[in-house]
């Protein structure tokens, strides 16, 4: 347990104020709507909670088969439980609001805690680490967002695992096990988990007998097919306006207007897609860069499972391998949502928490290029969103450069990323031929 004292109260005081203010950008309380207007508060992120709220009161009558399914079974559950609470204790349609934002708001503080438990050697100057820095801003960047959108949570047991690789690595992989359970894409990062041959098997059978009982109380709860609406759901999905495929056709829209030939949708799938001349081409072109950046991520995986084994790199391999592998998926697909952000913010800061010298601060400037993304992400969603729905002369030009830049920094980081695990892949020995003492020290001294 962390004794509180005055080397805590710093931390402690900086979560307070910047997670009262995505309280008050969420909405609550009513009163501060008024006296931050000149902000703006974010009341509109909120229209998901309803959405899963409104979902919730029809499970008796659609069954879990029927609802949310564009979610697995584990998170329609951890959606469905503030909603009995707010039943049994026999509150309004709006305390789900509230009992949403008060389970992620517990679910940031449990993060923050642990982050601060597996502080590694001496007590910061300031009192604040960097892994604990990039967590303080990294919610209130993304703004009321961080808490209306259920990302957070996989997010957050995703950088769980990370936290806990090394160190614990059952327990990391149950984190991602149940992560997976809840989003399906967290199972990107197994297979960084499993590298290590030392703790492979244990990684392995934790993974499968989790992801075992994940799958059999889908099965009971909601059949077969319920397995796989969500994998269903995301391919039939167009071109999103703010994926990183959809940046040229979003440009020339935002700078030619219906003249442009392209056209914003609200669609069936609850998100806005473009559609016009060249959007095809686009999507095929994601397609090919998913295929692509997903054999390389296999190459990656073959290399760390062949020469990855307890010692001086594994954590910063380990690391960066999540990142770039995440970092991947999100640069080439065809749906980038705003709260995707939370599938990088967690693990990072877990990867600062794990690093130590140069490799700590390359991956803290990574970091922070991570965080101003975010912020353009804030600017795009939800603050003028608006200019990316409806022409304006001047803010539709101007948000669709945003998005541009967001974009950019975005496609950079994943290259950053990849070279990293790249250049660390490539100086771990074959298995079964180990460098000897001298040519280790000389090739660890001579990698970037």
């Amino acid at each position: 347990m962390i004794t509180f004292s005055r080397r805590y109260l710093l931390v402690t005081l900086a979560w307070l104020v910047t997670r009262g203010w995505v309280v008050i950008l969420y909405g609550f309380p009513a009163a501060a709507q008024e006296q931050f207007s000149w902000w703006g508060t974010e009341w509109g992120v909120v229209g998901d909670v309803n959405y899963y709220r409104d979902s919730l009161g029809g499970l008796a009558q659609d069954g879990v088969a029927g609802t949310l399914v564009e979610y697995p079974v584990p998170a329609l559950l951890l959606l469905w439980i503030p909603y009995a609470a707010i039943g049994l204790l026999d509150l309004g349609g709006e305390a789900y609001i509230v009992a949403v934002l008060a389970m992620a708001a517990l679910t940031d503080l449990l993060f923050m805690v642990l982050l601060i438990r597996n502080r590694r050697g001496k007590h910061p100057r300031f009192g604040i680490s960097g892994a604990e820095a990039l967590w303080l801003v990294a919610v209130p960047a993304l703004g009321a967002t961080a808490y209306a959108r259920f990302d957070l949570f996989p997010g957050i047991m995703v950088g769980l695992a990370v936290l806990y690789a090394v160190t614990r690595p059952k327990v990391a992989a149950a984190f991602a096990a149940f992560a997976t359970g809840a989003k399906y894409w967290p199972i990107l990062v197994i297979p960084a988990l499993a590298a290590n041959r030392a703790t492979r098997r244990g990684v392995i059978l934790t993974v499968a007998g989790t992801g075992i009982a994940l799958a059999g109380l889908s099965l009971v709860l909601g059949g077969w097919d319920r397995l796989w609406t969500p994998l269903n759901y995301q391919s039939e999905r167009g071109l999103q306006i703010e994926s990183v495929f959809a940046t040229p056709a979003m440009y020339a829209w935002g700078h030619g207007g219906p003249e442009s030939g392209y056209a914003i949708d609200y669609t069936e799938w609850k998100a806005y897609d473009i559609s016009g001349p060249r959007v095809e081409a686009l999507l095929l072109a994601a397609t090919v860069a998913s295929v692509v950046a997903g054999a390389l991520v296999i190459v990656w995986w073959v290399l760390a499972w062949r020469r990855l084994s307890r010692g001086e790199r594994t954590e910063e391999t380990i690391v960066w391998l999540v990142l770039a592998t995440v970092a991947a998926f999100l640069v080439t697909n065809k749906v980038l949502s705003p709260q995707y952000m939370l599938w990088l913010l967690p693990a990072a800061s877990a990867g600062l928490v794990l690093l130590r010298g140069r490799a700590r601060r390359q991956l803290g400037i990574w970091s922070v290029v991570l965080v101003v993304v975010t912020l353009l992400t804030h600017e795009i969603f939800p603050r003028m969103y608006g200019y990316m729905l409806t022409f304006d002369d001047i803010g539709s030009p101007w948000i669709t450069e945003v998005l541009a830049w967001r974009n950019g920094l975005l496609v950079l980081l994943f290259l950053y990323a990849a070279w990293r695990t790249t250049r660390l892949l490539a100086v771990l020995p074959e298995r079964g031929r180990p460098a000897t003492e001298g040519q280790g020290r000389q090739t660890l001294a001579t990698s970037p």
